[in-house]
């Protein structure tokens, strides 16, 4: 993401705190889910909203982002979730993309993921399966001809094995996913930036062009979907993958994008979490907290 100078904005100003002290808890309306061959399907169409699964292979789950309109002409986060993927209650899907130069990539990603996920499941290795399930996607995502547009994709599947809850994460760019257990936290994914040494080193050795601390001169991102116009010069799709099995130690999963990151430490989410029993009211004070330390960037 590439941070803009502030826009003038002559709508009425509300602060953070009268963000956060209008939150109420409600359960997600039924226009908000999609239900297609027993799997339930959430695009985010809705800024917010919150879903109880008593009994399910997640207690609850939520979501709740803010386009930082006083930064931020567009929202180009995009997330989608899917229950009982394939039909099966024992799988379900979050996906979140963060997308640049334009939202074509990430609508494009929110809208075919989950059916090009499920041709990998079950999967016969994982590892594999993913890697080949995101070099796929960006042969579509070349296809749209927007050359200057990526995205970055943080996936995270769950499915029960033998009695066990099973997480796999996958992912490309910065949009983080947080393990947060009760003394602690983990981070599941990895941050793809120019200036991370490992990635800087690799794209060097490849024979990639870094200027101006962009690939090119024009892209922070090391890996992302898209962005075929300087692909050559060290853009790549392969994803990071990690696998853990949940219990009763890990208490929350937290996938945001960089808008939160840039201003919020993992370390941070354990007393995030703590004093809050409620998904969508965790959701909302991350934002709202991102918000007051001054985030330029679309949150989510």
């Amino acid at each position: 993401s590439i941070p803009v100078k502030k826009k003038e904005n002559t709508a009425q100003f509300i602060t953070p705190q009268q963000k956060l002290e209008s939150i109420s808890k409600f359960i997600l309306p039924r226009k908000g889910l999609l239900k297609i061959n027993g799997e339930i399907i959430n695009d985010n169409s809705l800024k917010e909203f919150y879903r109880e699964m008593k009994g399910g292979i997640v207690e609850s789950y939520a979501y709740y982002e803010d386009s930082n309109s006083g930064f931020r002409d567009y929202m180009e986060d995009k997330g989608k979730s899917i229950e009982n993927l394939k039909g099966d209650q024992n799988k379900i899907l979050f996906c979140l993309f963060d997308g640049h130069g334009g939202e074509e990539v990430s609508n494009f990603l929110q809208d075919y993921f989950g059916q090009y996920m499920k041709q990998i499941i079950p999967f016969k290795n994982f590892l594999l399966d993913f890697k080949n399930l995101f070099k796929s996607l960006d042969e579509k995502v070349k296809l749209l001809n927007v050359s200057e547009a990526g995205s970055t994709a943080t996936i995270a599947y769950i499915e029960r094995q033998n009695g066990k809850r099973i997480l796999y994460v996958a992912n490309i760019g910065d949009t983080r996913c947080v393990l947060v257990q009760k003394n602690g936290v983990r981070r599941m994914t990895y941050d793809d930036r120019v200036d991370d040494k490992r990635e800087y080193d690799r794209i060097i050795k490849q024979g990639g062009i870094i200027f101006n601390e962009r690939i090119y001169g024009q892209l922070m991102l090391s890996r992302c979907f898209g962005d075929w116009n300087i692909k050559e010069y060290g853009v790549i799709v392969e994803p990071h993958i990690s696998k853990a099995e949940l219990t009763d130690e890990d208490s929350y999963l937290i996938i945001a994008t960089d808008g939160v990151w840039d201003v919020i430490e993992d370390k941070e989410c354990l007393r995030l979490t703590q004093s809050n029993s409620n998904t969508l009211h965790i959701c909302k004070n991350i934002v709202v907290e991102s918000l007051k330390r001054g985030s330029q960037d679309n949150i989510s």
